[in-house]
């Protein structure tokens, strides 16, 4: 992954049961992303073996960071796709 975690990324992936390939699968084939910033993007996947669950990544990708990441309700309402 091209993607390095911050700290903050790293300590919520292991509180919340994240794991690393479903991270790597939603940056390399997100079912949608929105750039909100040029600084900020926000990447979404299905996750199937989370019983499809919208995984959420957010990333700098001037600096090549994972902020954050989590499962995003509103958006497995709106479909994740």
């Amino acid at each position: 992954m091209k993607y390095k975690l911050t700290q903050h990324a790293y300590d919520v992936i292991t509180s919340r049961e994240i794991h690393l390939q479903w991270i790597e699968l939603t940056v390399d084939n997100a079912d949608m992303y929105v750039v909100v910033s040029e600084i900020e993007v926000h990447f979404f996947k299905s996750i199937e073996e989370a019983s499809n669950k919208c995984l959420k990544v957010v990333a700098n990708p001037t600096n090549l960071k994972i902020i954050t990441t989590y499962f995003d309700r509103d958006m497995r309402k709106k479909g994740c796709k």
